[in-house]
């Protein structure tokens, strides 16, 4: 698949391997957004319309969320203090703040590189589109990307890690590049069981797992809806199925585009470091729960991970950025 021009590519090659022939290639700048992104949709719980702004940001002030809404506005930077999982979700909390589905819109920006922007919200959730990256992703390739003369750093897996919870199991092994592996098994004649593995670059992300689309059962929604759980949401937000089939008019963009969706979710749920990852994951039958578990544990695990490039280790927290900028 050939990505627009408007993309600017910047790769550093590194030679790392145990034998001395291979090589870490990646990216070697951060990168923010050419310009500002606006998207609007329903919430799925509130009901309501929301919309985003994704906004351009300095190098090495990461990803922050601001709940525009509240008065006054909160910041919410994303990082393994703020970030937390329910069923089914990612979100964001700092003080009276809260933003629930932020783990497409993650996806997005580390599928395609993007290391700092402001996310404006003027509601408690994102509004799920889709219910995949792709409204995301061509809505950044349409403005760009701006590359920043500072480095990019990331998280670099040393050695073999996992964790579990029942059924379900993360794994991490050392890796020159970002690879994923998914697994889910459901007990529906749709779905069964899948599994797909990849290599995340721009290109794959974009071509592999962008357009996948979260996915529901009626059962549950039409539960949540008596309970008033849910106020919003309907066949255009996500693959809904009922005991035997898939409801959406369209069926589906691919076979697989259930396990495809899990391994968009992973994509996403990884970037709640704060920083993109250099390693192999697997992720057998997990969870948003599972997956923020995971990446906590392998914290703990110091001799596990280490930031590249540079051989000295630095807390997971950035420093404390300058937020006059996005000041009104």
């Amino acid at each position: 698949m050939i990505i627009t021009s408007k993309i600017n590519w910047y790769f550093f090659c590194y030679k790392g391997s145990k034998n001395g022939r291979g090589y870490w290639k990646m990216e070697l700048f951060q990168h923010t957004l050419a310009d500002t992104v606006v998207f609007e949709g329903e919430g799925v719980i509130s009901g309501k319309q929301i919309t985003v702004e994704l906004i351009p940001s300095p190098p090495n002030q990461g990803i922050i969320f601001e709940r525009v809404d509240l008065d006054p506005p909160v910041l919410m930077r994303v990082s393994p203090e703020t970030v937390f999982a329910m069923e089914g979700a990612t979100l964001i909390r700092q003080g009276e703040g809260q933003i629930i589905y932020i783990e497409h819109l993650l996806s997005a920006l580390n599928g395609l590189a993007i290391d700092n922007v402001i996310i404006r919200v003027n509601g408690p959730e994102i509004p799920l589109l889709d219910g995949s990256a792709r409204p995301y992703v061509e809505a950044i390739l349409k403005v760009g990307r701006k590359p920043q003369w500072s480095l990019r750093r990331y998280l670099r897996i040393l050695g073999e890690f996992e964790v579990k919870n029942g059924v379900g199991r993360v794994a991490f092994r050392p890796a020159s590049e970002l690879k994923i592996h998914c697994e889910i098994d459901f007990p529906h004649p749709v779905i069964g069981h899948q599994e797909t593995s990849l290599s995340v670059t721009q290109e794959t992300y974009i071509s592999e797992l962008s357009y996948a689309r979260t996915f529901g059962f009626l059962s549950d929604i039409i539960e949540k809806k008596k309970k008033g759980i849910f106020k919003g949401g309907s066949l255009e937000n996500a693959i809904i199925l009922d005991q035997e089939r898939v409801l959406n008019p369209d069926g589906l963009r691919r076979p697989d585009e259930f396990v495809r969706h899990k391994a968009l979710d992973l994509v996403g749920d990884l970037y709640l470091l704060g920083a993109p990852i250099l390693g192999e994951i697997s992720a057998s039958r997990s969870s948003h729960r599972l997956h923020l578990k995971a990446l906590k544990a392998l914290l703990q695990k110091e001799d596990c991970w280490a930031w590249f490039p540079g051989p000295v280790r630095v807390p997971v927290r950035p420093v404390e950025p300058d937020l006059n900028f996005i000041v009104a």
